[in-house]
């Protein structure tokens, strides 16, 4: 069976994995994806993995055509074909040898990391961004990651991440968790008053707040096909 194109967001921007199938067909694949999450994707660098795919110039250029089109900008090409890398090198991108990990460093460039580096029954942890302040009405903050807000978010406010919201403060505003369709994401706040939540394509609009209802940490998650919310009290699967 054909691997399929996987998009993975990172504190840098995105990783595109490249499946087995025709370019062509790929092509439409990776474009109904970015049309359908645009504006979030909008701005952002990509690493290209193409694994032992051989890509000759030409057909580089109309994966970076693409991207173009969406307002990304393709940087990297991870690959272990020797045609890929001199086709990358030729336009002008940075190629990496597919056995190296993409991970961040101060320029936020991709850089090695390799397996052994990586100490035995430790925790592998997560790409993610911190909000040291209240966001305010009509501001927006999009990462493909996760988010950390210390401080309110108020109504008018966006937050839409790629993976979980964590509001230390209370969440007033509209939150996005998952918007590359991950539902297993979830949003935690002290005071969960909001606007509008949506984990993956699962909208709610929580029904009018009772006055005698105490304000208390709670979890918003998706639970069958409905998004949740629950009293934050544990970290999830402890």
């Amino acid at each position: 069976m054909a691997n399929s194109m996987s998009i993975k967001g990172t504190r840098e921007g995105l990783t595109i994995t490249l499946g087995d199938e025709e370019l062509g067909a790929m092509l439409q694949d990776l474009g109904r994806h970015l049309g359908m999450q645009e504006a979030f994707f909008r701005g952002g660098t990509v690493a290209l993995r193409v694994g032992q795919r051989a890509l000759n110039v030409e057909e580089l250029t109309r994966i970076r055509d693409l991207l173009t089109e969406h307002q990304m900008i393709l940087r990297t090409v991870v690959s272990a074909n020797v045609e890929t890398g001199q086709a990358a090198q030729e336009l002008g991108l940075r190629n990496l040898a597919d056995s190296m990990a993409i991970e961040s460093t101060e320029g936020g460039e991709p850089t090695e990391m390799p397996p052994s580096r990586i100490a035995h029954g430790t925790l592998e942890g997560t790409r993610g961004t911190l909000v040291h302040h209240i966001v305010r009405s009509g501001q927006t903050v999009r990462h493909t990651g996760h988010v950390v807000v210390l401080g309110d978010v108020n109504a008018g406010a966006e937050i839409v991440a790629g993976g979980d919201i964590v509001i230390w403060g209370g969440l007033y505003g509209t939150a996005h968790a998952g918007a590359m369709g991950d539902i297993s994401a979830v949003i935690c706040a002290l005071d969960m008053s909001p606007l509008q939540l949506r984990i993956g394509e699962l909208v709610a609009r929580p029904e009018e707040d009772d006055p005698r209802k105490p304000v208390a940490p709670e979890m918003a998650s998706v639970r069958g096909d409905r998004i949740v919310l629950e009293p934050w009290q544990k970290v999830r699967g402890v």
